[in-house]
């Protein structure tokens, strides 16, 4: 009999009506009566929060103890509010590389005891996928769905088809598992609109412009980005569009910028992924060169 480890966050799947709006109130040993699996299940709450309050360090937190009991189990489960959801799983795809079992985090639009729950379904097929011999690696199960927890990102903000990536692919497994304990809070994220100058905190140590299309620097902002790389601090571009990722070398904005100043850039990858990525990297590189070949 497969053995699998749930661990709890908290998140809209265990809310319940307070005062001042749903909150988490449900430990996650309860939310499990509502789902009969063939497995053997154990659970463990971490943390009983609204996913807009989950932090790196909490997914360091899970992290740790996914390592520290990785021997014990087949496969593990992570129940998480949605609003957040794909920050975490992008973040655990970093703290956990090559995972040679599958780690799922799942949630739901609905609370578990509220009527037509999508929780019972999502944490079902969580489950299952848990549970399945030829699974792997950090991924999102939801709405009938199973992403690759490096390509999520959530769509909608009422709906329960709530969420978007790339689909899991059962062949894909590749490389030695390594898992990692530390995450960088010295990245920041600017969305640029057109005007805007970037006013970046001293403590950054990574920027990621979130900029248009393909990518690109506004001439107006090219000063601005020289001097941060003066102060040391490495500048990425993103792009504000789902799908197409970044392309530097497709229009002058980007060739120039990208010959004036070193920039990275993000490619394919998503916000959420770039993100964790870059803090990852902060973690764990000590100059620009092992950062660049590490993001």
């Amino acid at each position: 009999m497969r053995k699998i480890l749930v661990l709890g966050t908290g998140g809209t799947v265990s809310c319940a009506k307070g005062e001042n709006g749903l909150e988490p109130a449900i430990a996650v040993s309860e939310l499990m009566n509502s789902v009969n699996v063939p497995y053997e299940v154990h659970t463990e709450q971490l943390f009983e929060l609204d996913s807009t309050n989950m932090t790196p360090r909490h997914w360091e937190r899970l992290a740790r103890e996914i390592r520290k009991r990785y021997d014990e189990f087949d496969g593990f489960v992570i129940t998480h509010g949605t609003d957040t959801l794909a920050y975490a799983a992008a973040s655990l795809s970093c703290l956990i590389q090559n995972s040679r079992k599958p780690i799922v985090l799942t949630g739901s639009m609905k609370p578990m005891t509220a009527e037509n729950s999508d929780a019972p379904k999502n944490l079902r097929d969580a489950l299952e996928f848990a549970a399945n011999e030829r699974a792997f690696g950090v991924n999102v199960a939801f709405f009938g769905k199973l992403f690759d927890g490096k390509t999520v990102f959530k769509i909608h903000s009422q709906n329960e088809d709530a969420f978007d990536g790339k689909l899991f692919d059962f062949s894909e497994f590749g490389g030695e598992t390594h898992f990692y304990d530390a995450l960088s809070d010295d990245v920041y994220l600017v969305k640029l609109i057109p005007g805007q100058r970037l006013n970046v905190p001293e403590s950054a140590k990574a920027v990621i412009l979130e900029s248009y299309g393909a990518g690109g620097v506004p001439d107006y902002l090219l000063g601005d980005v020289i001097e941060l790389s003066k102060r040391g601090v490495y500048v990425i571009v993103a792009t504000q569009c789902d799908y197409g990722g970044t392309n530097l070398s497709e229009y002058e904005v980007g060739q120039y910028a990208a010959k004036v100043c070193p920039l990275l850039e993000t490619g394919r990858m998503t916000v959420e992924y770039a993100v964790a990525r870059a803090r990852w990297a902060l973690a764990y590189s000590e100059n620009y060169e092992d950062f660049k070949k590490i993001f």
